[in-house]
């Protein structure tokens, strides 16, 4: 009788699983820093501070993958490039002038990012390791924001 009542009612004894429930922020970075993480190529900090995920957040995703931006590259030529992918670097915080928190939010974000976008192991390790030294720097702890920016202009020098 039980079996029966069983398979009449499989809802009511299917097991339930002990998982628990999601809790944290989905953070989304920016198409352009996305693209980025791709092709294996590191990404400014700026794009994983909690104010670059939110301007990706706010950003219109109805943008057609298929409209292009007419773009001057390094060489100076100009070139037609998605407009997905494209970004005005002129509203970037470069990495020497986030402040340390804003670093310390980025590095997080950046090393979560690089993770999902298959990043070797070794390289996200080394990424890690730096910025753990980093962080565990006398310097960082100083009252004197000079030296916590001299470390930040150390890292943006380092990761170029």
């Amino acid at each position: 009788m039980i079996a029966e009542e069983h398979k009449t009612n499989k809802a009511k004894y299917a097991p339930v699983p002990d998982v628990e429930v999601p809790s944290g922020p989905v953070n989304i970075p920016a198409l352009y820093s996305t693209c980025k993480l791709k092709k294996g190529e590191y990404c400014e900090l700026y794009f994983f501070t909690t104010v670059g995920l939110a301007e990706a957040e706010s950003f219109n995703t109805l943008i057609n993958d298929e409209a292009l931006t007419l773009f001057k590259a390094d060489n100076g030529q100009h070139i037609w490039v998605p407009t997905s992918n494209s970004r005005d670097k002129s509203a970037v915080i470069k990495d020497e002038d986030l402040t340390w928190e804003q670093f310390g939010e980025a590095v997080v974000h950046l090393m979560n990012a690089m993770r999902e976008h298959n990043w070797q192991k070794d390289r996200v390790d080394m990424h890690v390791k730096f910025w753990t030294v980093l962080e565990e720097h006398p310097w960082c702890h100083s009252p004197h924001n000079h030296l916590k920016h001299t470390l930040l202009l150390y890292q943006s020098q380092q990761q170029q």
